[in-house]
């Protein structure tokens, strides 16, 4: 029997957050402006509710969490990061999923209800966006790794001349260090993406140098660097919302709340971070709208199971076999020691 669902998925399809110097296109070609999510994003949500909904509300179904399908405040609790793009990715997913009852469409309300979506500033959010951005204590200790990691320093030495010639292409400034040289790399890739899935042209100059193709390699080395991070670092990007799941966990079994799906609704990084502190990280970015489900179940003899699965759109369900963990899920007491070395509390990110 599923007791509980506590749902992490990063916004849907969006536009480009950064303009490059030489593109042809600038933040006004974009309808909403930059980092706006777009119609694709709004229907891939709308499209997982409507998945999630079928999972949990037939009562046929053995995925059955015994939810009401119409909304029962007590039963649902959501949070957002303080970005357009989240906050609207979690009221799509939630039109998807609570359609109000008795559609039968003579007011606008009948064919969608409002639900309460939470959220806090973005200067103070420890959980679902990594440490508050003044964390100097992270800062400095991550900089630290990273120019000194192996892997990552030969593969910008290997690719020196290759950097210079994006860099020269895209009208970009030479940066001060190996570290701030890949972000620029990665931003850079993500506009051409976005340019790309959107059907833009791009500019002739970043085709005749195969500008893309030459990206690529930069993108997946930058989130490589997750699993290259120290303990400490993991535990500033992800350790306050492991020890949150955790918490929902523990406060589900024990009664101190009526919650049976929680929703968290952020970013790319932010689906990183926590698979990082779960220990099943791939290094790959995640795709928009990708849901993780940590579900808790009460198995036959009555003990309990926590399992972590993924859905998107484009693959089979997912099912992680956790660190420590048999292949079917985790009991209580191997889920809540699970990387308990990289909890943190809000309290212990100062800002």
């Amino acid at each position: 029997k599923l007791k509980l669902s506590i749902l992490m998925f990063r916004h849907g399809d969006r536009s480009p957050t950064t303009n490059i110097p030489n593109d042809i296109y600038t933040t006004d070609s974009w309808p909403q402006g930059p980092g706006q999510l777009s119609i694709i994003g709004k229907e891939s949500h709308l499209e997982n509710g409507k998945f999630f909904r079928a999972r949990y509300t037939d009562p046929s179904s053995e995925t059955y969490l015994g939810l009401n399908p119409d909304y029962k405040r007590v039963e649902v609790d959501v949070r957002s990061t303080d970005m357009e793009r989240t906050l609207m990715s979690a009221e799509s997913f939630l039109a998807g999923f609570f359609p109000p009852p008795d559609n039968n469409l003579t007011n606008p309300l009948d064919v969608w209800q409002p639900i309460p979506v939470h959220t806090r500033p973005y200067s103070t959010e420890k959980m679902l966006d990594g440490p508050p951005v003044p964390c100097k204590a992270f800062k400095e200790g991550y900089h630290e790794t990273m120019m000194h990691n192996a892997d990552f320093v030969s593969f910008m030495e290997d690719n020196k001349e290759t950097t210079k010639k994006i860099f020269d292409v895209c009208g970009w400034k030479a940066r001060p260090d190996l570290l701030a040289t890949i972000k620029v790399m990665e931003s850079t890739y993500d506009t051409l993406f976005c340019e790309i899935s959107h059907n833009f042209t791009l500019a002739k100059e970043f085709v005749e140098a195969d500008l893309y193709n030459l990206i690529v390699p930069y993108s997946k080395v930058r989130w490589g660097l997750w699993n290259a991070m120290t303990d400490r670092e993991k535990a500033f990007n992800g350790g306050v919302l492991l020890h949150e799941l955790k918490k929902r966990v523990r406060d589900a079994l024990e009664g101190n709340n009526e919650h049976k799906l929680v929703i968290f609704s952020g970013h790319d990084y932010t689906l990183a971070a926590i698979l990082t502190c779960l220990g099943v990280y791939d290094g790959v970015q995640t795709p928009y709208a990708t849901v993780l489900a940590v579900e808790v179940w009460e198995t036959e003899e009555g003990g309990h199971e926590i399992r972590l699965i993924r859905h998107h759109k484009d693959e089979d369900l997912i099912s992680y076999t956790l660190p420590g963990c048999q292949e079917s899920g985790c009991s209580e007491e191997q889920f809540y020691s699970l990387n308990a070395h990289l909890e943190m509390s809000e309290d212990d990110i100062l800002d």
